[in-house]
């Protein structure tokens, strides 16, 4: 009688577990993966109307991504150079890294950035997954190709974050791209899926996620649903720059990054970048000087005990009027000095790929 009763109860806890995993999966997707807009209200970085509008006019275009309209923006359209694509990480959009985008275009790349799936002034209710950025900027490739004037150019894709993983992942793809530079990114899916979880839920629920993230990828994405960066590397053959700072508190350097795999990439014309400058080496403050890049920190640290106040929600429901009158604090003129030698390591190297 007792075996009966262990076994039911080991049968229920199992059910009820592999129920929890299943909603959990459908949750994470859910909110990682929301329609996004920018609050230009909340954000520290200067928006395109705020700063560069005058200096650096866009012309703004539509084209098809699966069943949704994607936003890009063309900037600088009398350079031919190239063309640069530009590909933007997650929670965010171009305005936010218009810093780059604009050197670029003063040393004479015409720049294609874009809104994916969902966010900002694209259409979507939902940017499905990570696999997502490199389907979206493959149809980016393939209007640039169809358009009579941009098809003219060479063209070369950068990338932060999730738009580092699109920019070489891309590369499983057909496309003619002279160069490619991958700041930040990650290698695939699933393996920075499961350090998220991981990360959110503990060593063991984190890990007994996996084949349900798996899954869920996999009836979302299909055959792309693996998709990776290196196996892009490695069957396009082009030059190729890997970028990663050590201390990444998001990407961890030793896991989940492209950089790490560097034993399985085979394309000789790979090259790499270690960020180890403090107190810039990580996700995101790699492209500020160190002193803006501490101002920032001291910034994020401040809000962070805003955050606190309102509990420990995914993400804390702070409400937008907190957090308006927050940001309205931020000396903007010393969290926005970019850091110049690292755009020039990213411009030269691209410079010489599209001259090869």
């Amino acid at each position: 009688m007792f075996m009966k009763i262990l076994i039911v109860l080991v049968i229920v806890v199992a059910v009820a577990f592999v129920g929890f995993c299943l909603w959990m999966t459908e949750f994470m997707f859910k909110v990682t993966y929301r329609r996004m807009s920018v609050d230009t209200e909340d954000n520290l970085l200067y928006m395109y109307d705020e700063k560069y509008s005058a200096d650096y006019p866009r012309r703004q275009v539509n084209f098809p991504s699966g069943n949704e309209t994607l936003t890009g923006y063309i900037y600088g359209e009398k350079n031919d150079k190239a063309l640069a694509v530009f590909s933007h990480g997650i929670f965010s959009g171009p305005d936010e890294y218009l810093p780059i985008i604009t050197y670029m275009v003063d040393h004479g790349y015409r720049v294609f950035a874009y809104d994916y799936t969902a966010y900002n002034n694209s259409t979507g209710s939902s940017a499905k997954g990570l696999p997502q950025s490199p389907l979206d900027l493959h149809a980016a490739l393939t209007y640039i190709e169809n358009d009579p004037e941009l098809s003219k150019l060479k063209k070369v894709t950068f990338g932060h974050s999730w738009g580092a993983f699109a920019s070489v992942a891309v590369l499983n793809f057909d496309h003619d791209i002279k160069g490619a530079c991958a700041m930040s990114g990650f290698n695939d899916a699933q393996t920075i899926s499961m350090e998220t979880s991981v990360g959110m839920l503990g060593k063991f629920v984190g890990n007994c996620m996996s084949p349900f993230i798996r899954a869920k990828n996999k009836r979302l994405f299909g055959e792309y649903a693996d998709i990776n960066a290196v196996d892009g590397i490695n069957r396009s053959g082009i030059p190729v720059l890997i970028t990663h700072a050590d201390a990444d508190d998001v990407i961890n350097y030793n896991r989940a990054s492209i950089i790490c795999h560097r034993d399985e990439i085979t394309n000789p014309k790979v090259e790499y970048v270690t960020i180890t400058e403090k107190p810039r080496n990580n996700h995101n403050d790699f492209f500020l000087t160190p002193e803006s890049a501490a101002a920032t920190q001291e910034f994020r640290k401040g809000y962070a005990k805003v955050e606190k106040e309102y509990g420990k929600g995914f993400p804390p429901e702070v409400p937008k009027e907190r957090r308006h009158e927050y940001y309205k604090k931020a000396d903007k003129e010393l969290c926005n000095q970019p850091c110049i030698e690292y755009f020039e390591i990213v411009r030269s190297f691209l410079d010489k790929a599209i001259e090869e």
